[in-house]
């Protein structure tokens, strides 16, 4: 799967809950991947901390998914697109 954009959504944080809970959305030209995503504490206030933390999160979910984890997909990123920081 060669990932053309990433897409960082974050869903609004309830009171009660110290998770930060958002999503993202790998697209490529045949499909997109959605992945939801929590981060736990207060360690992620800036937004270029969040948006890295939530892509980490997310490539950690795909890596555990069947084809990507059994070999049969792989991931490629369009050039420049991850964040800096994951490599």
């Amino acid at each position: 799967m060669y990932v053309t954009d990433i897409e960082v959504i974050e869903l609004p944080e309830p009171q009660e809950r110290s998770a930060q809970m958002g999503s993202v959305v790998f697209t490529s030209y045949e499909r997109q991947i959605q992945v939801m995503c929590s981060l736990q504490g207060d360690e992620n206030n800036s937004p270029a901390k969040k948006r890295l933390s939530f892509v980490r999160d997310a490539l950690r979910q795909l890596s555990r998914m069947p084809e990507f984890r059994g070999g049969r997909a792989k991931l490629e990123f369009a050039p420049q697109l991850l964040p800096e920081g994951i490599g």
